[in-house]
């Protein structure tokens, strides 16, 4: 009976995981260099939007050897006009690794061009891809003219392009199938009927 309830909680929870995993949607990588940036200092890197695309995250390809509080933000196509704006502590990270923005929810807008930013109060590397690369994805195409640079860290101001392209990961939140749901809702009741049997005993 345990061992039975043991392949019911493991199977709920790897259905679970897969269920919920964002997709990424927008993997601009690998990447073949690394930029530096100081406190209050970051980069970012422009999509162009053929297709309207939800987006529920960003990640970007770095490190952090003294940790620190990052800001991840979108600007228009511009640069003058500051869309959105989340950040959260990263503990130290001493090789080049995705990291992910706390999740939220941004509708990218057909027609429109967006850049991508991270910025840190502390010492930072940043994956970068040069020379710039064709990548389309999804209706979403990479601006191949440069990525931006931004300093302040209060509140992120462009401060004019490199010559290369940030890496760069743009994910949105998994919509399980009905059929998956129903596997899920299926494993959970059996759990639950093997655990009220043994509690009866």
């Amino acid at each position: 009976m345990r061992k039975l309830s043991l392949f019911f909680l493991l199977t709920i929870l790897c259905l679970a995981t897969t269920v919920f995993a964002d997709n990424i949607v927008f993997d601009l990588s690998p990447t073949n260099g690394v930029t530096s940036r100081g406190p209050g200092n970051g980069t970012g890197q422009g999509v162009i939007v053929d297709t309207t695309q939800s987006i529920s995250g960003m990640q970007f390809f770095l490190d952090s050897p003294d940790g620190g509080n990052f800001k991840f933000f979108i600007y228009n196509g511009s640069n003058d006009d500051l869309l959105f704006l989340n950040s959260m502590h990263v503990d130290p990270i001493s090789q080049m690794t995705w990291v992910a923005s706390p999740t939220f929810n941004y509708t990218l807008q057909a027609g429109n061009t967006y850049y991508f930013g991270v910025i840190s109060d502390a010492n930072a590397d940043y994956g970068y891809i040069y020379p710039p690369i064709d990548y389309s994805s999804n209706g979403l195409t990479a601006v191949t003219s440069g990525n931006s640079n931004y300093s302040g860290y209060g509140v992120p101001i462009f401060n004019g392009n490199g010559g290369a392209e940030i890496g760069l990961r743009l994910t949105e939140a998994a919509v399980p199938e009905p059929g998956t749901l129903v596997m899920l809702g299926t494993g959970a009741l059996g759990l639950a009927g093997v655990l009220r049997r043994k509690l009866m005993l």
